[in-house]
């Protein structure tokens, strides 16, 4: 069911909001960076219409973000505050609209414990750049018109795993988009690649959710 809005095109905080899960392997460098930078940047957005989360395929249990993510934050302006390790379930994978890996193995153990997320889960930098590249020649209010899609930020993102399936081969590149770098235990070098690849894919979400007028 569609989210109300409140007047002012942000989401009503009573409303289930769009619940997006970032995926690495430890929970600990790649996917709390990734969940931290993409709730703010979506918080500028659409105040209150995202709830963003993330797990690790192999993380231990409730061991902080690593300090070279935590300094990557800071320096964006976003906190690192109550990120803590957990492992990856079918449960979370589940209560996920969207789920954002860092590697392609990551979705192999995705789908291994919930084989109904295959259709919405994505390497991040795949997603970001299939969302941008559709929208070069295609108008996307009009697809998710034709697609009877309501103009709700629910309703948009319920609906583009099935419009990505249809429209995300025209633009693939002739390779695939790269796994995020994995930094763990790395020099500060390793985070700023990391980052350097995280970021561009958060920015062009953004980006994407932006261009709708609520």
């Amino acid at each position: 069911m569609p989210a109300p809005l409140a007047h002012d095109g942000t989401a009503d905080p009573a409303a289930r909001p769009v619940r997006i899960l970032t995926v690495c392997t430890g929970n600990l460098c790649r996917s709390p960076y990734a969940e931290a930078l993409l709730r703010a940047r979506l918080d500028e957005v659409r105040p209150g219409a995202f709830v963003v989360s993330s797990a690790g395929t192999d993380a231990p249990r409730g061991a902080p973000v690593d300090p070279g993510s935590a300094a990557l934050l800071a320096d964006r302006g976003v906190s690192s505050a109550g990120l803590v390790s957990r492992r990856l379930t079918a449960g979370l994978a589940g209560e996920a609209d969207i789920v954002l890996v860092m590697a392609a193995q990551h979705a192999h153990v995705v789908v291994d414990e919930l084989p109904a997320a295959h259709r919405r889960t994505f390497l991040i930098t795949a997603f970001a750049h299939q969302l941008e590249a559709i929208g070069r020649d295609r108008d996307w209010s009009r697809l998710f018109a034709a697609a009877g899609v309501g103009d709700d930020v629910v309703s948009r993102w319920a609906a583009l795993p099935d419009i990505l399936a249809v429209e995300g081969p025209r633009v693939r590149r002739r390779r695939q988009p790269p796994d995020v770098h994995d930094p763990v235990g790395g020099p500060p070098r390793a985070f700023a690649r990391m980052a350097a690849e995280i970021d561009p894919a958060v920015e062009r979400i953004a980006a994407w959710e932006a261009g709708f007028p609520r």
